[in-house]
């Protein structure tokens, strides 16, 4: 909602803090073996990662929850603890849960920075401990630059939802159309490259190791697909794969059922 304006629900975007949560790796891991999916390969992950996306959606709000809110109430917990201290030393289980809140407190505040530097889409890092009022003010303006609250068409202004969407629909499908009656026809010959002593390297197969170098070359914050999931959140889980995997094979090696 903006300005009483219903805009629709905003497109789903994967969220590099949820890594930071620790019930996130084991929930998508259990939630990928129970959806029963039948289909090719491309289909059924296709089907998975949209099945995936909803789940996601629902975990956010009930199980991750807000992040600034749960921060500050980490805080608040901290400082009445700091207050107790100055008036009566305090018990066993009160340095206890002061140590907990506090190592809560710094996991949330990491978290928070998390989001906030992601939605200002920054390529570069930052040094310092506390980042996250500057990448606030960053995606805050990022936002307010790309904000689309009315458009002309002619010389009218059309400023409701509905309306804003049709003409921005209709522009960019005729702005990706073509009226081609008859193609051009490139002619002539072309030397072929196959006399060429490289020419074996484009017929070889990926190995699995040029295929990661090349995940892990790219930017972790974009997604390869309109479906939001972006590069951090595959990697990731690649290798938890490959850990679990690695892991499953020591084992079975020291048992000696592996030769």
């Amino acid at each position: 909602m903006e300005d009483e304006r219903d805009w629709g629900p905003k497109p789903f975007k994967f969220l590099n803090a949820w890594l930071l949560h620790s019930q996130f790796t084991s929930f998508v891991e259990n939630t990928w073996k129970e959806l029963q999916i039948q289909g090719t390969a491309g289909v059924t992950l296709l089907r998975k990662l949209q099945a995936l996306k909803m789940v996601l959606k629902q975990w956010n709000k009930e199980v991750y929850g807000n992040t600034a809110a749960q921060l500050k109430a980490s805080e608040d917990e901290l400082n009445a603890l700091d207050l107790r201290a100055e008036v009566r030393p305090l018990e066993d289980a009160e340095i206890k849960q002061k140590s907990e809140a506090r190592n809560e407190m710094w996991r949330l505040s990491r978290m928070l920075e998390w989001e906030w530097l992601q939605k200002s889409r920054l390529d570069w890092n930052m040094k310092g401990d506390r980042n996250t009022r500057y990448f606030h003010v960053m995606a805050t303006s990022r936002q307010n630059r790309n904000a689309l609250n009315s458009i002309v068409v002619g010389e009218v202004a059309i400023e409701e939802p509905n309306p804003v969407k049709i003409e921005v629909w209709s522009h960019f499908t005729n702005q990706f159309s073509e009226e081609w009656r008859l193609r051009p026809v490139i002619g002539r010959e072309f030397k072929s490259v196959r006399q060429s002593d490289s020419f074996h390297i484009l017929e070889s197969e990926f190995s699995v190791e040029e295929v990661w170098e090349a995940v892990k070359d790219c930017n972790g914050n974009k997604a390869p697909g309109p479906d939001g999931f972006n590069l951090l959140f595959f990697l990731e889980i690649l290798e938890g794969a490959q850990r679990r995997y690695d892991a499953l094979f020591r084992r079975f090696s020291c048992q000696g059922q592996i030769g």
